[in-house]
């Protein structure tokens, strides 16, 4: 199971990384904008953030796969364009949803990033793959790649190498026999740098081993106290909601 990678990945090993950005619900520093990184980097903490293509191949930052929660537009984003998706704004920002552009170019190597990559299982990978890694390469400073589908971390393997990878797990890809026959055969093929667990998944036997061979484990999302105990006892870095890591909610 060793990784047999050797790209520096030191950065990743205590890692305190803002789930989505610092953010608040229903403020002006909403999930995954601008407001929400800055705060994060303003604080000294690492970024997580999402990312999901655009009917036009424009790399957004932004979960859910419909604008209705966020925007109170209507449709899938990745059946839009991008100038009809800059016509919605995201809750009480005030603010259209960023660009990873954008992100990359607020961020500039002041905080390491995590970028994960959505994808639905019929969709064809390529297009974001490609638009992610047309603006993560070359980018001056840590970052990484990360995804629930096993595709997009092969994708990535093959035609990115240079880009730091991991593989996003939950209970599906840990219990069960399915789970146990596809397992060895997803790390064979992607390779994955590090992988990214499920706080309330942990300790398992998967994940324990992986990290005795020197691997670097993160976990998500981790939002409370007894969480951060276990993740920090179990893993190398956690992704985060405030009260977990800040102490307190972010006001």
């Amino acid at each position: 199971m060793s990784n047999t990678n050797v790209r520096d990945q030191s950065w990743l090993s205590g890692l305190r990384a803002a789930h989505r950005g610092l953010f608040t619900a229903g403020t002006e520093r909403e999930e995954n904008t601008l407001p929400a990184i800055t705060a994060a980097i303003e604080l000294g903490y690492a970024i997580e953030i999402d990312v999901q293509v655009t009917a036009d191949k424009k790399i957004m930052v932004f979960h859910d796969f419909t604008l209705e929660r966020l925007t109170g537009g209507h449709g899938r984003l990745a059946d839009l364009l991008y100038s009809e998706i800059k016509q919605h704004i995201v809750g009480a920002t005030k603010l259209p949803i960023p660009t990873l552009k954008e992100v990359l170019d607020t961020v500039n190597g002041q905080s390491p990033l995590l970028i994960e990559v959505k994808s639905k299982h019929e969709q064809d990978i390529r297009p974001i793959c490609e638009g992610v890694r047309e603006f993560v390469q070359g980018y001056k400073g840590h970052v990484a790649i990360m995804s629930f589908d096993p595709r997009i971390i092969s994708w990535f393997r093959k035609h990115a190498p240079d880009i730091i990878r991991g593989w996003v797990i939950s209970k599906e890809a840990l219990d069960g026999f399915k789970a146990n026959l596809m397992r060895p055969y997803i790390m064979w093929q992607s390779k994955p740098d590090f992988i990214a667990c499920d706080i309330r998944e942990l300790p398992n036997s998967f994940t324990a081993k992986w990290r005795s061979h020197g691997n670097p484990l993160l976990t998500w999302t981790v939002r409370t106290q007894e969480q951060e105990k276990i993740g920090i006892k179990h893993t190398d870095g956690l992704i985060f909601e405030a009260p977990a890591v800040v102490g307190e909610s972010v006001k």
